[in-house]
């Protein structure tokens, strides 16, 4: 009777060798802790106890798979350096195109393992067998990740979902809808990180400055128009009344309102007759 690690096998005779032909149970913590002739601290009761309460974090683990939680991936993720719907409708695209690819990858993995376990197992020496444990092992462990890998697709189906019910997006949005939105976008993005600039250092910095002008508005027309709405906030402020984070969000509704045609005058200067080139978009047919 052959042992490996602490686990009882059965073998039998085979060309005057011995092999392992089937594995009783696998016992983890016991068996890390004998296969290396015991340890200094942990004792049994000791390794007992731990491995009771890991149960619970075997339970605890089902919510910690993901690296990011749902809070983080909706109003960071989906807010980060965008203020466009169709934007965040490709975020959340994106998002789950990574996630699907990951899974992708898992299975087939996953699919590989599992013939070489079996073949491990039909193998049946003692280090066959122990790589066999080790790739099982290894499989229940990825199985949190797995799970973790469909709560986020279905999180970001749903904000999907959402977020384009939300703006009244039709179902069958296509490219030429994305790019008209993107005029708005980039003002409202170019007024938002300018607004910071001057809350932070009292001017636009230069890149900044650079991104105002690629879409048509003058640099001192801006710094005028973000100084006097600076003050209208240290005037609230000073008064007791703090503004909120909508009343930036009407402020850059207004500048994309304002600035709307502005980027025309750039194509102008560039020699662009037409900025959306329906030939080159996958367009829905939405008759």
């Amino acid at each position: 009777m052959l042992q490996c690690l602490d686990e009882r096998v059965e073998v039998q005779k085979v060309d005057n060798t011995q092999k392992v032909v089937s594995l009783d149970e696998y016992k983890g913590f016991q068996a890390l802790q004998k296969s290396v002739g015991g340890l200094a601290t942990i004792t049994d009761e000791k390794l007992a106890l731990i491995s009771q309460k890991m149960v619970e974090i075997d339970r605890a683990n089902h919510t910690a798979g993901r690296s990011q939680t749902q809070t983080t991936n909706q109003l960071m993720s989906l807010t980060m350096m965008t203020d466009s719907p169709y934007r965040r409708l490709r975020q959340c695209l994106s998002q789950i195109d990574r996630k699907r690819s990951a899974l992708e990858e898992s299975y087939f993995k996953m699919k590989k393992k599992a013939i070489l376990i079996k073949q491990w197992y039909e193998k049946g020496d003692e280090m066959s067998v122990i790589k066999a444990q080790e790739a099982e092992s290894q499989a229940i462990r990825q199985k949190d990740y797995i799970d973790a890998a469909f709560k986020e697709i279905a999180t970001f189906q749903c904000a999907y979902d959402e977020i384009r019910e939300s703006h009244n997006i039709p179902e069958k949005w296509d490219e030429r809808d994305a790019e008209i939105a993107e005029i708005d976008h980039h003002i409202k993005q170019a007024f938002r990180q300018a607004h910071r600039d001057v809350v932070q250092t009292g001017s636009i910095t230069g890149g900044n400055m650079e991104y105002m002008e690629q879409y048509g508005v003058h640099i001192q027309t801006a710094t005028k128009i973000i100084r006097d709405y600076v003050a209208s906030e240290d005037k609230m402020i000073n008064e007791g009344k703090l503004p909120t984070v909508e009343h930036l969000y009407a402020f850059l509704d207004s500048m994309a309102v304002q600035f709307n045609d502005a980027h025309k005058l750039v194509m102008k200067r560039v020699g662009i007759k037409e900025l959306i080139k329906d030939d080159f978009l996958y367009l829905e047919d939405k008759e």
